[in-house]
């Protein structure tokens, strides 16, 4: 799977909106376009700076920054993608 694969469905459980990213979109993008407000510098992977809570879903993990037992808990939203729904804390 590339970077911006399989559409998935994203619930916000803070903010209470659901937002659907596109194949061809990251889940930053998505967040950002909903008027989420999202910290993040380097769109790459590596920094961690938009990291986001995970409650629940599997994750397709592609950055660099999270240890492997981070996984579990937290995803890297500029790179990483949801497979089907996946709920984060924002």
């Amino acid at each position: 799977m590339s970077l911006f694969g399989e559409p998935f469905t994203a619930k916000c459980l803070k903010s209470g909106i659901t937002v659907e990213v596109d194949e061809g979109r990251s889940l930053l993008q998505a967040l950002l376009d909903a008027d989420i407000p999202m910290d993040y510098s380097c769109e790459g992977g590596v920094c961690g700076t938009c990291v986001v809570p995970l409650v629940s879903g599997e994750v397709e993990h592609m950055d660099e920054f999270l240890m492997d037992d981070e996984h579990a808990d937290q995803m890297i939203t500029c790179v990483s993608r949801g497979e089907g729904e996946i709920e984060i804390d924002v």
